[in-house]
């Protein structure tokens, strides 16, 4: 089986319960699921979508043309008009087909132009029944259905449209196949401790079923696999656990998108019961998560409680980053163990508050001004934001610097299902202690790692000031001190490139040799991984070069890969390829061809592999290849 939908409807309508409804019944049913989150940057009203995947094994990437599409109102119909093929089957509320696009005030105006267009050209007219139509030509399938009358006849209280949601939800499991006691398992899930939302939701998925079977919409019994334990969670909820697993003891923040959900999160770590050993302590130290005024106040209070020996972070996205940039500057001169989780977002200024983007990675390397080291991560899956976040903690203690740890928003907002958390995965040592002095050399000269014994402040007397100092943290301007501190802290990122595991730097996936070689980092991962599996059955070897660390940068590992490389993509989120550039600038090779996208959406697997074929082929002669894919 290998299911994909989408799921749109108004922002604040429910999609994101209809989303976990269909989740949570797959998986009650032994099946993997994958899923992103789409959503508009307004409260409530404009498009927003959830893109899933379904399949016996562990979904990696979405793809295009998706095989069902939920439509919970009607602008969901004129968003969605290219991502039809041939078998999808659109699900709607027949009241809609007599909406205009001229009236569909909720979308925006350069969006309905191109919808226009579309429409005009191939001479349909411009409504719902029009672009259903319009589908139809496409090969889709359209499945009218009478929302209100269905739901009227399950008996629920209150307005039909409250209940569209879980309609769409469960003719869509019909559809599948899927049997309806995982339906109403996932109800029971979704609303829980919520007995009569439970059993109104309940009677309309009995009604769906039942109109799907009489009106021959059902689908052939799905076949139940056995079912496993596995965490049904976002790459926030990754990032979340991940820090509570590492020793987390104080969480500061803004509210930023889509940084906030993960300090949200923590604010409700007594949920997560599986972590028995750390609620334990949590108990007697506790994680203090603080929602400051704004983003300055939140990277100084984190570095404050981080000089009290306490592991400590902060999260922000690109806005917020901008403000932190003095205060990393500070971690980075005082030697201060921070961590900033980066929740990259489209860009600049307010830019795309809530769509996908990697643009930050440049700006990450180069934050702050002058130079002073700092490490910087990156997560490509929801799995590794768990462990990336816990070896965060451990990176920014053990080498007392900044650590920038990059998740970009689409990974963020990624829902998968990981089989296992393994807390003795990453080892948390233990706090560093030192020996109470009176000349405490907090910068001590003498390390051949570049790291000093660590001060904590209320027991070591030491002076801290974000000027140049000497050993004991004097404020100095001599010559050959500054020479001296300045290479004992850069030396930290040739101490850490040497105990660092090479997985954690970059790792090579798929065969040495190969006509094709992927590059990327972040969310691209999966969809790449799939691709190559794609290529392989067309005849075409291909490897990837996924990259992990970049400060400090794995040189001499990634050259070693390109210099034996036949053709390198380089494939990224961004305009400007930011991950080549820093290739190019500590390997000196230029990669020739990318596929870039930046508009926003989630890369897809059909449109990375089209691409690549395209470049393979040499039937693309452009150096860079744009996608375009999403709503």
């Amino acid at each position: 089986m290998d299911l994909n939908v989408a799921i749109g409807g108004p922002q604040g309508g429910g999609i994101d319960t209809s989303s976990n409804m269909i989740n949570r019944a797959f998986a009650e049913a032994g099946y993997n699921v994958f899923g992103v989150r789409e959503y508009h940057s307004n409260i409530k009203g404009r498009h927003s979508y959830n893109h899933l995947r379904v399949k016996e094994d562990r979904p990696r990437s979405l793809k295009y043309p998706v095989d069902i599409i939920v439509a919970l109102d009607a602008d969901t119909i004129f968003e969605h008009l290219e991502d039809v093929g041939p078998g999808t089957k659109i699900i709607y509320d027949r009241s809609f087909e007599s909406s205009d696009l001229a009236q569909a005030r909720m979308i925006m105006r350069d969006t309905a132009r191109r919808i226009k267009e579309t429409l005009d050209a191939a001479k349909f007219p411009n409504t719902v029944k029009g672009a259903v139509d319009y589908m139809k030509s496409r090969g889709g399938i359209p499945m009218p259905i009478p929302f209100n009358d269905v739901v009227a006849s399950a008996n629920a209280e209150g307005p039909a449209a409250r209940y569209f949601n879980t309609l769409g939800s469960a003719v869509t499991l019909s559809i599948a196949g899927l049997d309806q006691k995982f339906t109403v398992e996932a109800i029971k899930q979704v609303f829980s401790n919520k007995e009569k939302v439970v059993a109104e939701n309940v009677r309309v998925v009995e009604a769906a079923y039942r109109y799907a079977n009489e009106n021959g919409l059902a689908g052939k019994p799905l076949k139940t696999l056995q079912k496993k334990q596995r965490f049904l969670i976002t790459g926030n909820d990754g990032s979340a656990i991940g820090k509570l697993m590492g020793g987390l003891r104080l969480q500061t923040y803004y509210p930023i998108t889509p940084a906030s959900d993960e300090s949200t999160i923590l604010e409700e770590h007594e949920e997560y019961s599986f972590v028995e050993a750390e609620k334990n302590r949590l108990k007697r130290g506790g994680v203090v998560v603080v929602q400051t005024e704004d983003e300055i106040s939140a990277v100084t209070m984190a570095q404050g409680a981080a000089l009290t020996g306490a592991r400590t972070s902060t999260a922000t996205s690109g806005p917020g980053f901008s403000l932190m940039a003095e205060g990393i500057g500070f971690a980075g001169m005082d030697e201060v163990p921070l961590v900033v989780t980066l929740y990259q977002r489209g860009g600049p200024s307010t830019g795309l508050p809530t769509r996908n983007g990697q643009s930050d990675l440049l700006f990450a390397l180069n934050t702050g001004h002058g130079e002073f080291p700092r490490i910087v991560i990156s997560s490509g899956d929801v799995e590794e934001c768990i462990y990336d976040a816990m070896k965060a903690l451990n990176y920014a203690q053990r080498y007392q610097l900044p650590v920038l740890h990059l998740i970009d928003k689409n990974l963020a907002n990624s829902t998968d299902m990981v089989p296992d958390i393994d807390l003795k995965r990453v080892q948390v040592p233990q706090t560093l202690k030192t020996v109470p002095s009176q000349d405490f050399h907090r910068y001590s000269l003498k390390t051949e790692t570049g790291i000093s014994e660590m001060g904590i402040l209320g027991k070591d007397i030491f002076w801290m000031t974000g000027d140049e100092h000497d050993e004991l943290g004097h404020v100095t301007e001599d010559t050959e001190m500054r020479d001296s501190q300045m290479r004992k802290r850069f030396k930290k990122l040739e101490t850490a490139l040497q105990e660092i595991p090479a997985n954690d730097q970059a790792v090579l996936y798929g065969p040495d040799k190969a006509d094709i070689t992927f590059v990327t980092w972040g969310s691209q991962k999966g969809p790449i991984l799939d691709v190559m599996e794609d290529l392989k059955q067309e005849g075409i070897s291909a490897n990837l070069l996924y990259l992990k660390m970049f400060m400090p940068f794995p040189s001499e590992f990634v050259k070693k890969v390109l210099e034996k490389a036949k053709l390198v993509i380089d494939v990224e989120s961004n305009m400007l390829a930011q991950a080549a550039m820093v290739i190019k600038l500590n390997t000196g090779i230029s990669i020739e061809k990318s596929i870039l996208k930046y508009n926003g959406r989630h890369m897809t697997e059909d449109e990375i592999l089209k691409a690549a074929k395209d470049i393979y082929s040499g039937k693309s002669k452009n150096e860079i290849e744009v996608l375009q894919n999403g709503a």
